[in-house]
């Protein structure tokens, strides 16, 4: 039987004037391997709107991705190929429904995909829609879509795209990824956080059919098609944010209603994630000196093959005068604090660069390379390093003369894609800093306050 278990970082000692409690919730899945493979159902869209004529090898990739990745459907699975335009259209099969992978239904849907041609606009919420009622169709595997494009979502408003997002939300799972240097990150990254998958930049069209096929292997590897997450609080607390931060960051936060929160995490196999969780708390009239529950968490499972521990887990908290104690800070909640700094430095300087303020570009991503190496992240190193040139004597930044967007994008997008489960983090010395903003503490070289965002201006050497 699957097992999955629960583990909560904290610290619960809180003084009187603390508004906030943060946490990191580690889940493992366990004995997957032994688990007989579930069946797996997989749309692939690819954007095939005009821009994706120009340069001409970027739809040729796109139509070799989308081969490579029918070829890596594991016989069974079941499939479509969409076409996205402003409008979805269903290329294989032509009978509007998913199909079965085999020799045959491979073949012929590599036909189809050599066919594909660039015309038309872009209406993103129209594609994922299609996804939906195909994927509704099999609602016991694991269900999941493969996004590309290259443009920007000009065919309909934001309110549209989100309408349609809530509506697929828990229902499939899917990655996106930009190909060329014209569309918006912002769009991909809100598709895969509201559908629980990742966004990322494709640096060289040619690792493209790569790509696609890592995601499609990744995806089939899937045993169990869901897991819930249950947060419960009481009246004088409530979910700030619940951020996904390893092995990618996901924006989790979702309406809570009458003081229980429900999460879908998505498809899972063996492996860890992990969750920043951050309760906003009035501590006014509540007990010193004690423990108070301040919420309580439980795992859902999708069925009874899959073993959830028995009881929720308490969120406690305990109201002491001693500031020794409650000024500590949790290493696994400063290390996911730090993580937010690093992706908040990444977005700034990205944004600078924008405005053609090299400077203010420089500033940020030098101390975006600082925490990147204080985490040991060497991906974000590597990403960083297509944007800068790091001195290795004195390790000063400086913005490189030629920037491809996509390079930006890459950066922005998949800060937190190489984090692993536990690795260890040096605590900053010195004692922590001190909110002007909120009166709240935050890490020793914090810059940001983690409680309320107010900026606390660069650490004194």
């Amino acid at each position: 039987m699957t097992k999955f278990s629960l583990e909560l970082s904290q610290n619960k000692y809180l003084s009187t004037s603390d508004h906030h409690m943060h946490a990191v919730l580690t889940v493992r899945a366990e004995d997957l391997r032994a688990r007989p493979r579930r069946p797996a159902a997989e749309v692939l869209v690819v954007d095939c709107s005009s821009s994706m004529d120009w340069p001409p090898t970027k739809i040729a990739n796109a139509r070799r991705a989308a081969a490579a990745a029918i070829d890596a459907l594991p016989d069974g699975t079941w499939f479509a190929v969409v076409e996205g335009t402003h409008k979805a259209t269903v290329r294989f099969p032509d009978t509007g429904t998913l199909v079965q992978a085999d020799a045959d239904t491979r073949a012929r849907a590599h036909a189809v995909a050599a066919r594909l041609i660039a015309s038309g606009g872009t209406a993103m919420s129209t594609w994922l829609a299609n996804a939906r009622e195909l994927l509704d169709q099999h609602p016991d595997t694991v269900r999941h879509a493969l996004l590309l494009t290259d443009g920007r979502n000009e065919s309909e408003t934001i309110a549209e795209l989100q309408r349609v997002l809530d509506s697929c939300a828990g229902r499939f799972v899917c990655d996106t990824r930009g190909i060329g240097d014209d569309w918006e990150p912002a769009e991909l990254r809100r598709i895969a956080g509201a559908l629980r998958g990742t966004a990322d930049a494709v640096l060289d069209d040619t690792d493209l059919p790569a790509e696609f096929r890592r995601i499609i292997e990744s995806v089939t590897e899937k045993t169990v098609p869901g897991l819930g997450l249950r947060i419960y609080t009481p009246a004088f607390a409530r979910v700030e944010f619940l951020r996904q931060v390893a092995p990618t960051e996901i924006d989790l936060t979702d309406r809570a209603e009458g003081g229980v929160l429900d999460v879908a995490t998505g498809a899972w196999g063996e492996e860890v994630r992990e969750y920043h969780l951050c309760l906003a708390i009035d501590l006014h009239g509540r007990p010193r000196y004690e423990d108070v529950q301040l919420g309580r968490v439980e795992l859902v499972p999708p069925d009874h093959s899959v073993e959830v521990p028995a009881a929720p887990m308490p969120i406690r908290g305990h109201i002491t005068e001693d500031e020794r104690l409650s000024t500590h800070i949790d290493e696994m909640v400063e290390r996911y604090t730090v993580q937010a700094d690093l992706g908040r430095h990444l977005r700034a300087g990205w944004a600078r660069f924008g405005e053609d303020d090299t400077a203010g570009a420089a500033a940020e991503w030098a101390k975006a390379v600082e925490l990147a190496r204080r985490l040991g992240n060497d991906e974000v190193l590597r990403r960083l390093g297509r944007l800068v040139d790091i001195d290795p004597d004195t390790g000063e930044v400086a913005v490189k003369d030629s920037i491809r967007p996509r390079d930006g994008f890459s950066a922005v997008l998949s800060f937190a894609s190489d984090m692993t489960s536990n690795p260890s983090v040096t605590p900053a010395a010195g004692p922590p800093r001190k909110c002007p903003n909120c009166g709240k503490l935050s890490p020793p070289d914090a810059v940001v306050c983690m409680t309320c965002g107010h900026r606390l201006g660069e650490v004194a050497p």
